[in-house]
C-alpha cells in the first residue's frame, strides 16, 4: 500500500467512532488496542483543539466588530465637548 493509501486509511479509521474490540482473541494484545486508542484520542483531541481555536477566532472577530476599542473609546469622549 502506498503512503497516501496508508493515510486517508488510517485518517477514515481515525475518524469513525472508536471500537475497542473486547474479544477473547485480542485479549492478549491489550498493548496494541491500548496504543491504538492512544492514536485515536490524540486525534479526536487534535480535532476538538482546531475546532475551538477557529471558535476563538469568530468570537474575537465578533467581539472586535460589535464594541469599540478602549483606546477610541476614550478618544471620542475626550473629544466631546462637556
Amino acid at each position: 500500500m502506498d503512503r497516501e493509501a496508508t493515510r486517508e486509511s488510517v485518517r477514515a479509521t481515525m475518524e469513525s467512532d472508536f471500537l475497542p474490540e473486547p474479544s477473547p482473541d485480542t485479549l492478549s494484545q491489550v498493548d496494541r488496542r491500548m496504543a491504538h486508542a492512544a492514536e485515536y484520542v490524540a486525534y479526536r483531541l487534535g480535532q476538538i483543539d482546531n475546532k475551538l481555536g477557529r471558535l476563538v477566532a469568530l468570537l474575537e472577530a465578533l467581539v472586535g466588530e460589535g464594541k469599540p476599542s478602549p483606546a477610541a473609546a476614550r478618544d471620542d469622549r475626550s473629544s466631546t465637548p462637556g
